[in-house]
């Protein structure tokens, strides 16, 4: 029997341009879980992709750029999504 694990991963990108995960992820959705069916857990994870999504798109607090992923088990990605813009980060200094 055919199993697919996805992974719903969320982060945001600080003021230094460093990606940082969201509290609470990422979220694994394993089709062993919902009795195999493969078609239930990609349900629920883009569920959980859209729903970070919405959530991101209504923080009007920090203009970075958020990053949100779905991967699936055997390696390929669903699309991406950047909110925001990169954070400048100021040239290194020599000392």
């Amino acid at each position: 029997m055919q199993r697919e694990i996805y992974q719903v991963n969320a982060m945001i990108v600080d003021a230094n341009g460093t990606f940082n995960q969201l509290s609470g992820y990422p979220k694994v959705f394993d089709s062993k879980l919902y009795d195999n069916d493969i078609d239930k857990a990609e349900r629920r994870a883009k569920g959980e992709y859209s729903e970070v999504l919405g959530a991101m798109y209504k923080r009007d607090d920090r203009p970075l750029q958020v990053a949100n992923i779905i991967e699936v088990s055997h390696g390929s990605v669903l699309p991406s999504t950047f909110i925001g813009q990169m954070p400048e980060v100021p040239e290194p200094t020599e000392e």
